[in-house]
């Protein structure tokens, strides 16, 4: 118990060492953004099961679907011989292994349905290879304990698999298919897969608007060669709904309560430009008299999004122009909160301006007694059910197989 008291002592001396030289606003950022996006996910594990299904649309379902989108999921289908959705049932498998054991001894006995798609343990032991790292060569990662997010099983000296956590592990699983293809895609095309899921993504949203909204409700707005203007306009009875979306990830390095400030604000650039793309489409388009809403939609996790993070870009932006554009109203949506919003704005226009008032109410008034994110605002109104996400296949698998 003392060595385990001197322990927590020499982490809160560390992990203040590295934020006590920055203002009270910053030191604030600082040490929630670390603790929300090291452990809150933990609470929420569903999310990561939503984030499997739209990352398995974004790579395998979208390309296919459409030509011009490069085909992400063949690199991982060349590399292990199977396809796309057999590779992700895999990585579940790998998961449910680690739920019930503290190492992994292969042989094991494979269930039924998934031997009738090929999985076999020589499948799991070859793709168990992406989560496997030595002891020696995790003490001396430069990402230190952030290496365990990427390789969450450890060969030990006596050359035993050590399931450091299933939580990792499920972690892992439910986004290799993404964080995989990304290091592929860079080895084989020599570039960054971000750049191109962008374009995923923009379809990912159009096909929402479409299965949910009649044409005459929104716009997706063209591109302007020498003016950067958003993405989409959403006219309702109220209001107008300005929607511009970043696809950006947020590097393992930062995922922690230590890392580089600066490294944040630079990764944050990107929102910082769509705060003035809003300003400005909001300037150019006709709004009817109605009430503007200008929303950044995300696709990554970002905890404490409008309670934190916004109030972040808002001053970097401040700090980067002396523009003058309107912020009011600028808030900032994740892919599946937007998902739930689309879907009230088509079936529910009452309850759709019940949360849009709540919202603009407390980010007026800095009332976060309550919760001011879009989640939690569904939830006091008993918005719960995402049907969208629950169209989509789970793990790129038919239910009834």
């Amino acid at each position: 118990m003392n060595l385990y008291d001197q322990f927590l002592k020499y982490d809160e001396k560390l992990t203040s060492s590295h934020y006590e030289k920055y203002n009270d606003t910053d030191k604030l950022f600082y040490i929630l953004f670390g603790l929300s996006h090291k452990s809150f996910w933990f609470q929420e594990k569903y999310r990561m099961l939503r984030m499997n299904a739209r990352f398995y649309e974004l790579l395998c379902e979208i390309p296919k679907r459409n030509t011009a989108v490069t085909q992400f999921y063949r690199h991982i289908e060349e590399k292990y011989g199977i396809d796309f959705p057999t590779y992700n049932m895999s990585s579940l498998a790998l998961l449910s292994i680690s739920t019930n054991n503290v190492y992994y001894l292969f042989p094991y006995n494979i269930d039924s349905k998934l031997k009738k798609r090929n999985i076999d343990n020589n499948l799991l032991s070859t793709m168990l290879q992406d989560y496997i790292e030595d002891y020696d060569s995790i003490r001396r990662s430069s990402l230190e304990s952030k290496q365990l997010y990427l390789t969450p099983i450890v060969r030990t000296n006596q050359n035993q698999l050590l399931a450091t956590s299933a939580f990792l592990i499920a972690k892992k699983a439910a986004t290799n298919l993404y964080w995989e293809t990304r290091n592929l895609y860079r080895d084989n095309e020599g570039k960054e897969l971000n750049q191109m899921l962008g374009n995923s993504f923009e379809i990912y949203v159009d096909e929402l608007l479409a299965h949910y909204l009649p044409k005459h409700k929104y716009e997706r707005l063209p591109e302007r060669r020498k003016q950067k203007r958003a993405d989409i306009v959403i006219t309702t009875n109220s209001y107008k709904i300005i929607t511009e979306q970043k696809f950006a990830m947020l590097n393992i390095s930062l995922q922690d309560t230590i890392f580089d400030l600066e490294k944040i604000d630079r990764w944050l650039e990107s929102y910082v430009q769509a705060v003035k793309q809003l300003g400005e489409t909001e300037k150019q388009i006709d709004l009817e008299n109605k009430i503007v809403i200008k929303l950044i939609l995300f696709f990554d996790d970002l905890f404490i999004a409008d309670g934190l993070v916004r109030e972040r870009i808002l001053k970097l932006y401040k700090q980067k122009t002396r523009e003058t554009i309107d912020l009011n109203n600028v808030f900032m949506i994740d892919i599946g909160d937007y998902e739930m919003l689309i879907h009230l704005i088509a079936y529910s226009d009452d309850l759709f301006n019940k949360v849009m008032r709540t919202k603009i109410e407390r980010e007026d008034n800095k009332d976060y007694s309550k919760g001011v994110e879009f989640r939690q605002i569904f939830q006091e109104y008993g918005a719960v059910e995402n049907d969208y996400i629950n169209t989509k296949r789970l793990f790129g698998l038919d239910q009834n197989r």
